[in-house]
């Protein structure tokens, strides 16, 4: 077999030899890296999106407090209390933004009956938030109110003082109005008093 020659291989010394009689070339710009510019902050890569965190509104527990919904301008550290099938709300809160606000972070309308607002130092309201359960709510106040008046038949000055509340109201709404500013039973007012009895009647 005839011996074949490699064309245009050059020898290791030839190669070296070249290699010198080529030219260095410098750059005439050097290109500036992060650490050669002072004070350069990093960068948040625009192109990765932030995580968002899931919303806890469709699983809140019966019995845990919830911040109520507000502007920017009207943010409280008060909470709702969840009782039993009561939603008591912070003292003034207006009953139609409490009935907007347990509908729009969904509360089940199977676990949550009543909605029960303290308006002023003398008001209580009650509204439904399940119109197909529970009770007539102008009957109900109007029977705890008779209540009052049996338990404390022999104190007449207090009688008397019970006898001017107003119920105002329908079914779906009422509204215990002109509730005395006096103390009963070892200090507590009488709009707190009402207040328990109410949670304690309804939350069943």
């Amino acid at each position: 077999m005839a011996e074949r020659k490699v064309q245009g291989f050059k020898k290791f010394s030839e190669m070296k030899k070249s290699n010198k009689e080529v030219e260095e070339v410098q750059p005439s710009i050097i290109p500036e890296v992060d650490s050669d510019r002072p004070a350069m902050p990093n960068h948040v890569d625009n192109g990765k999106k932030l995580e968002k965190m899931p919303s806890r509104k469709t699983i809140i527990p019966k019995e845990q407090d919830i911040e109520l919904g507000r502007t920017e301008t009207e943010k409280t550290d008060e909470k709702v209390d969840f009782i039993g099938k009561v939603a008591k709300f912070p003292n003034r809160t207006k009953a139609s933004k409490a009935l907007n606000f347990l509908e729009n972070v969904k509360i089940s309308k199977n676990s949550i009956w009543y909605i029960l607002v303290e308006k002023q130092s003398n008001e209580l309201q009650m509204l439904k938030y399940n119109n197909n359960k529970g009770v007539d709510m102008e009957r109900f106040v109007l029977e705890l109110k008779g209540y009052y008046l049996r338990k404390y038949a022999k104190n007449q000055k207090l009688t008397k003082l019970i006898e001017n509340i107003q119920v105002k109201g329908a079914p779906e709404f009422s509204s215990i109005r002109n509730i005395p500013n006096i103390e009963i039973e070892k200090g507590k007012k009488m709009i707190t008093k009402i207040t328990e009895d109410l949670l304690k009647l309804l939350s069943n």
